[in-house]
C-alpha cells in the first residue's frame, strides 16, 4: 500500500488537542532533582517564610500564607512538630526536614474562559513555588519541586494555594517514608 493510499490524521490537529489536553490539569509537579533515598525519618518539619521571585508579580500574602497553610495540615494530619520561621528567623538545627520555598510565578487565568468554557477548573488562576526539601542536621537536598497548582473554587485567598498545599504535604510524607 503506498503511503498516498493511507488515511492520515492532521497533524495539526493531535498537536490542538494535546494542548488542549494538558491545559486542564489542575496542578503540575516537576522535579528538579527527585526524592533521595536514605536512613531518614523526620518528626520535626522547619518551615520559614517563602521567598518572592523579583522576576514576575505574585500575590503579596503567598510567601507566608502557602508556609502557615503547610504548617497546619502537617500538624493536623501529619503528626509532625511544626517550627516556623519567621522571616529573618534562623533555623533551628538538629534533625528536622526544612522546607526552603519561593514562589516564583502567578498566572491571573483567564475570567472569560471561566464563564464561557466551563471544562473543569479551566481559566482559574495559578500560582507556581519552587521548595527545596533540606534535611537540616546534614544540609542535604531531599528534593527540588517546582509546583503548579490551579486555584480551587472560589479562586480567591487561600483557595488559590490548596492544591500547591496539598502536594508539599504529600511530598513531605513521601520523603519521610522513603527513608
Amino acid at each position: 500500500m503506498s503511503f498516498y493510499g493511507r488515511k492520515r490524521t492532521p497533524f495539526p490537529l493531535l498537536i490542538s488537542l494535546l494542548i488542549l489536553v494538558s491545559g486542564c490539569s489542575a496542578s503540575k509537579t516537576v522535579f528538579h532533582k527527585p526524592i533521595q533515598h536514605g536512613n531518614r525519618h523526620y518528626d520535626v518539619v522547619e518551615i520559614p517564610d517563602f521567598a518572592k521571585t523579583s522576576d514576575a508579580w505574585v500575590p503579596y500574602d503567598s510567601s507566608t500564607v502557602i508556609p502557615d497553610m503547610v504548617a497546619d495540615e502537617l500538624m493536623a494530619n501529619g503528626g509532625y512538630e511544626i517550627k516556623r520561621i519567621k522571616s529573618g528567623g534562623a533555623a533551628l538545627g538538629g534533625r528536622a526536614l526544612l522546607l526552603k520555598g519561593t514562589v516564583i510565578n502567578y498566572d491571573p487565568g483567564c475570567k472569560y474562559c471561566e464563564m464561557f468554557i466551563r471544562v473543569n477548573d479551566k481559566g482559574k488562576s495559578s500560582v507556581a513555588v519552587r521548595v527545596k526539601f533540606v534535611d537540616s542536621e546534614t544540609g542535604d537536598v531531599v528534593a527540588d519541586v517546582e509546583i503548579e497548582g490551579r486555584a480551587t473554587k472560589p479562586g480567591t485567598g487561600r483557595s488559590r494555594y490548596v492544591r500547591i498545599v496539598n502536594e508539599i504535604v504529600s511530598l513531605v510524607h513521601d520523603i519521610d517514608k522513603k527513608g
